[in-house]
This record gives structure tokens, C-alpha cells and sequence, in this order.
């Protein structure tokens, strides 16, 4: 399979030759935060966002293998039934990376790539903040000292043409409000102003 980005080593090469991945790389239609259709094309905007947001060497790799995985999944879930648990496509995604990665907080990042947008969302569509806030909390206790890296693929994840950048705004100031030292943004790393209503 042709991908539209460099493969850099054995590694990434394993997982893109998966049956699994390929299948997963080309699922897709455009659709609300995701106008460019096919997973690929997602992964291979955010591959490109990596290069602006990653501060060491060893951070654009974990940042890349989170890339690589963390979407191509959506076409295992079954839609007939609640997207938690492991019918959630960044589940699905978690499962899949454990055959390859023993590292436990790329693990997390990946199963939780989205955590922080619907933490956004539950203030977004109910006004209760406190509660957003409260979710959020929880998703920082589970990151622990990952949460950087976390925040750096979050932004990679949404500083996309379809994606807002609200979400990221709001746990960006959330973090900030709590004491973190949340480093500026690249200039230009943020995504549209529209709502994105599902992932």
C-alpha cells in the first residue's frame, strides 16, 4: 500500500504492512471534523502538525506511532451498539497498538485521544462546567506525567482544516488554570472555528 507520508523505520513500517491498519487507512467519507475523507488523509495532516509540535527527537517518534493508530479503527466499531468501552474506536485503536508498543503512556494516549474534546463537549452542549471540569480532572490523574505528550498529540490531533479549535483552547486555559506550564502553540497550530459535532 502507498501511503502519502515517509515511513522512518522498521517499526512504523510493521504496523502500516497490517491488513488491519491498511483496511482502517482507507476508511472513511468526508464528514463533521473530518472533511478530508479517508483516515489517511487525517493521519498524514496530523504526521505534518507532529513536525511543528514535537520539541526532541525522541518525541516526534512517540508522537508518530500515536498518529499511525489512534483513527484507524473507526471501521471495526460496531455501530449498532454504544461507541464505549472496546466497541470505542480509540479502544479498538489501543488493542491494536499492543502488539506493537509496550510503552504505557503512548498506550493511554492513544485509548484517550479524545478524551480531552468530550470533557470540551459535555460544557459545550449542557453548560456544566463544573462537571467538563470534573472529567478532565480525571483524564489528568490517569495521564499522570504523560500529560504533556498528551497535549502535544491533541493539538497535532486538531490542528486540522476540519477540526475547531475551541476544544483545545478551553483544556489548553483548564490546564494553565491549574498550575501546569503549558507551553504556546506553534504559531498557526490550530484548526477552524466551526463545531465539530462528532469524532
Amino acid at each position: 500500500m502507498n501511503v502519502p507520508f515517509t515511513l522512518e523505520c522498521d517499526l512504523e513500517r510493521r504496523i502500516c504492512a497490517s491488513p488491519e491498519w491498511q483496511a482502517g487507512a482507507v476508511w472513511g467519507k468526508p464528514r463533521p471534523g473530518h472533511g478530508e475523507g479517508p483516515v489517511i488523509r487525517h493521519v498524514a495532516d496530523v504526521l505534518a502538525n507532529v513536525d511543528l509540535q514535537a520539541t526532541t527527537p525522541e518525541e516526534r517518534q512517540a508522537l508518530r506511532l500515536i498518529a499511525l493508530i489512534h483513527d484507524n479503527f473507526k471501521y471495526r466499531i460496531d455501530a449498532t451498539q454504544p461507541r464505549v468501552g472496546e466497541n470505542h474506536h480509540a479502544m479498538r485503536a489501543r488493542r491494536f497498538a499492543e502488539r506493537y508498543l509496550s510503552d504505557a503512556s503512548l498506550l493511554d494516549i492513544i485509548e484517550l485521544h479524545d478524551a480531552a474534546y468530550h470533557c470540551w463537549r459535555v460544557g459545550h452542549l449542557t453548560a456544566n462546567w463544573t462537571r467538563a471540569e470534573a472529567r478532565a480532572e480525571r483524564l489528568l490523574a490517569r495521564l499522570g506525567a504523560a500529560w504533556s505528550l498528551y497535549l502535544r498529540f491533541y493539538r497535532c490531533d486538531n490542528a486540522t482544516p476540519f477540526k475547531a479549535h475551541a476544544p483545545v483552547a478551553w483544556f489548553e486555559r483548564f490546564l494553565r488554570a491549574r498550575g501546569y506550564a503549558v507551553p504556546e502553540a506553534p504559531g498557526g497550530a490550530h484548526g477552524s472555528d466551526t463545531f465539530t459535532a462528532r469524532r
